[in-house]
């Protein structure tokens, strides 16, 4: 029990060397985030998980793989850097986003099919509660590709001849992460039906965080106003002298998110009696 709240404060510590890193621009211990995952791996197969013993250190493969794959360059000091113009047309596409949310799309998945496996299934206010937030996320991301495609439509206006329609680009780009927000809602309310509460939390925090890669995705779409991309969380980068703080809270909100998944499947989970109240006295006889 004690080396297990060893291995699960050494996480915590080093989720914050990560997103500091990030914060700040110099990557304080590269290898982190890969560490941060590896150790909430072998803090799952210790403790074990109720619903499966495999399926949390299996969902995690994939985040451990991405945090190698995107693991910061070693830092060589300050150094000047020449820009040079690129092309003005539609630089993103459905890979953008694709590469920022596959790994947490594996990880709802994994969890989803395992809690599905199961018979309880969320109470009915549970359930419009998850489609009042997947409203409520569909919505935020209609919005933000609509703001996106007037603006590129107002852009491209004064250029009749290169214009065309950026509509299928933009919903390509809007797709992985918002199904990941959705799949993420979905799983939070599978986890209260199982009386999960904590991870609940935590698969609903991913939620918000991929829709965190898609504003910042759409903030690398050209347009010709520089305050007209993007969202509130956009707008943090230009109001801040922080080198990257998007990417740190992003970091921070889906790193979060995967040790609450973590600690709240391998502690107690809430009984049925006390998720649905005590069962109503029969009659007296």
């Amino acid at each position: 029990m004690r080396f297990r709240s060893i291995l699960l404060a050494t996480a915590a510590v080093l989720v914050v060397l990560h997103v500091l890193g990030l914060l700040t621009g110099v990557p304080i211990f590269r290898y982190a985030e890969l560490m941060a995952l590896s150790v909430l791996a072998a803090y799952a197969l210790l403790a074990g998980v109720p619903i499966a013993r495999w399926a949390v250190p299996l969902a995690l493969v994939a985040p451990i793989v991405d945090a190698y794959r995107t693991m910061p360059a070693v830092y060589v000091g300050g150094a000047w850097q020449v820009l040079r113009p690129g092309p003005s047309g539609f630089n993103i596409g459905f890979d953008t986003t694709f590469r920022a949310t596959w790994a947490a799309l594996v990880v709802v998945l994994v969890l989803t099919v395992v809690a599905l496996r199961r018979r309880e299934r969320p109470r009915r206010r549970v359930m419009v509660g998850a489609a009042l937030a997947a409203v409520v996320m569909t919505g935020f991301a209609v919005v933000l590709v609509v703001q996106v495609h007037l603006a590129r439509r107002d852009a491209e206006s004064l250029r009749p001849r290169e214009s065309r329609s950026a509509v299928p680009e933009l919903l390509a780009v809007a797709s992985p992460p918002l199904v990941l927000a959705l799949g993420a809602i979905a799983l939070a309310a599978l986890l209260v039906g199982r009386g999960y509460r904590l991870a609940a939390v935590g698969a609903a925090l991913l939620a918000p965080a991929a829709l965190l890669h898609l504003d910042a995705a759409l903030g690398m779409v050209p347009l010709p106003y520089p305050g007209s991309r993007g969202s509130v969380f956009t707008e943090i980068g230009t109001t801040t002298s922080l080198p990257a703080p998007v990417p740190a809270l992003t970091a921070a909100v889906e790193l979060t998110a995967y040790l609450l998944l973590v600690v709240g499947l391998t502690s107690d989970r809430v009984r049925s009696s006390e998720r649905h109240g005590p069962a109503d006295p029969s009659p007296a006889g």
